[in-house]
C-alpha cells in the first residue's frame, strides 16, 4: 500500500459535453483520470480510472441577453474497490451578456478550457482540468517507473 497525500493533483477528463442551457444542477456527468498520478515512481491511480461529476449550478442564457452560466465539480474517481474523493475542481463560467456586448467569462480554480457559445456556456467531452484528492488514503500501487509491475500486486 502506498500512502497518498491530501491534495494531490489528479488531472481529470470531463467525458461528456455539458451545456448551461441543457443540464441543471445535481445532473452528474463521467469523468476519468486523464494522466497516472504518481507517488514516487508507483502510480496509485491509473489513467483511465472512471468517476463522476456534478453540475453546481446551470443558468440558462435566457431573454434579454442574459448570459448562461456552469460550475461544474468533480467529484470521484474510482480505483478497484476505493472511491477516491475529489475537490478543488470547479469551473465557474459566464457567458455572452448580449445586453451589454461584452464578453464576461469566470475562472474558479486552475487551468480549465472555456467554450462559450452565443450566451450559452457549452463545456466539450474531454475538457480537462486539475482536481486533487479531498482525504490522506493508501492505495495499492499499480506498477512502477518505467512500467515495471509492483511486485506487491498479484497477478
Amino acid at each position: 500500500m502506498v500512502g497518498i497525500p491530501a491534495l494531490t493533483p489528479v488531472v481529470v477528463r470531463i467525458d461528456e459535453t455539458i451545456s448551461s442551457n441543457r443540464n441543471k444542477p445535481g445532473d452528474r456527468f463521467r469523468i476519468s483520470v486523464a494522466e497516472d498520478v504518481r507517488v514516487g515512481n508507483a502510480v496509485v491511480i491509473p489513467a483511465g480510472s472512471a468517476g463522476e461529476g456534478e453540475v453546481i449550478h446551470a443558468a440558462k442564457s435566457g431573454a434579454g441577453g442574459k448570459a448562461g452560466e456552469l460550475i461544474l465539480a468533480a467529484r470521484y474517481v474510482r480505483v478497484g474497490d476505493v472511491e477516491v474523493r475529489l475537490r478543488s475542481f470547479i469551473i465557474g463560467v459566464v457567458g455572452k451578456d448580449h445586453s451589454a456586448d461584452a464578453l464576461a467569462t469566470s475562472f474558479i480554480a486552475g487551468p480549465f478550457a472555456m467554450f462559450v457559445h452565443g450566451g450559452v456556456v457549452v463545456v466539450p467531452r474531454d475538457t480537462q482540468g486539475l482536481a486533487k484528492t479531498a482525504t490522506q488514503l493508501q492505495l495499492p500501487s499499480v506498477e512502477t517507473k518505467e512500467g515495471e509491475k509492483n511486485e506487491s500486486i498479484p497477478d
